[in-house]
């Protein structure tokens, strides 16, 4: 399969690198060719393009990873956007995070001119992408997301990849999923932070917890790996979950819905964007609690 894709940065680059070890042709553009993820990427046989409208030329099917709806509207709609490149029956991929309703209006515009659009955001982090075990929620017209389970099924885990409802609908499941990926970080955050002020052991606590009714994935496997060892290294980034955080919020007013907990958890975050950690992992939150209670949540 002729494939572009556009957005060559943490989980673009393992990505794209995974599509090209599936045997598919890749074509890219960057803004910036010269960073050196993009120059791995090409390394490992990625064609590069000037433009989106270029990609879209000499592809069948283009993926975007990008950081938010502007950045998305931009390189579909914009001026030597993938619109501009695209022929009839052009398959176009968003696999970012972004505002079902922007997915729902780009779907109709790339609809009117007899091009395809799958909003299919994913879950899993840098570990997933690099991994290509990514859990992929896609939403649009059935029939396309079959024609595009060989890109996706290279870069996602094949069991973990679904058609969740038509277009839009894979970004709402994401928000879902995103609420629930901050507030509960953020509720071990607070609750381990107490616990080693008040005398307990994190080695223990994780233990025990992990085997009770407070056990989550995120203390399994994103904890361990990203905060109690001290380390912060963004498998996904504090920016990145307060935009999404907004997104859920901007979807709750939209739908006149009320989301306190999460409203509350965004501004934790926007705490520890403030304190300089929205570009660490969102983990990071920890740092801000600890500060505030002067004390150190370590494993050893």
């Amino acid at each position: 399969m002729q494939i572009g894709f556009i957005g060559i940065g943490v989980m673009g680059r393992p990505m794209t690198l995974n599509l090209l070890k599936a045997e598919h042709h890749v074509t890219i553009y960057a803004r910036h060719p010269e960073k050196p993820e993009v120059q791995e990427v090409l390394n490992a046989g990625a064609k590069l393009a000037p433009s989106a409208r270029a990609v879209a030329m000499a592809s069948d099917l283009v993926i975007t990873m990008l950081p938010n709806s502007p950045q998305v509207e931009e390189v579909v709609t914009g001026p030597q956007g993938i619109l501009e490149g695209a022929r009839r029956g052009l398959i176009i991929v968003d696999m970012s995070t972004i505002s079902p309703t922007v997915s729902r209006k780009l779907a109709q515009t790339a609809s009117a001119r007899g091009i395809h659009f799958l909003d299919a955001p994913v879950s899993g982090g840098s570990q997933g992408a690099v991994n290509g075990t990514l859990t992929i929620m896609a939403g649009g017209e059935r029939e396309i997301f079959e024609q595009a389970l060989p890109a996706l099924q290279a870069m996602g885990k094949k069991e973990n990849i679904f058609h969740v409802g038509p277009t839009g609908a894979g970004e709402v499941v994401k928000i879902v999923n995103n609420i629930l990926c901050g507030a509960i970080a953020a509720a071990i955050a607070e609750s381990f932070v107490l616990g080693v002020k008040a005398g307990a052991d994190v080695e223990t606590m994780a233990k025990v917890v992990g085997v009770s009714s407070g056990a989550s994935w995120q203390l399994a496997n994103q904890f361990p790996l990203r905060a109690f060892n001290g380390s912060f290294q963004p498998g996904f980034m504090t920016d990145l979950l307060h935009k999404d955080l907004g997104l859920a919020l901007d979807l709750a007013a939209e739908n006149s819905t009320p989301v306190a907990i999460t409203a509350l958890t965004r501004q934790m975050y926007e705490m520890a964007r403030a304190a300089g950690y929205g570009r660490e992992d969102y983990t990071s939150l920890l740092k801000v609690l600890e500060n505030m209670a002067g004390v150190e949540v370590r494993d050893k």
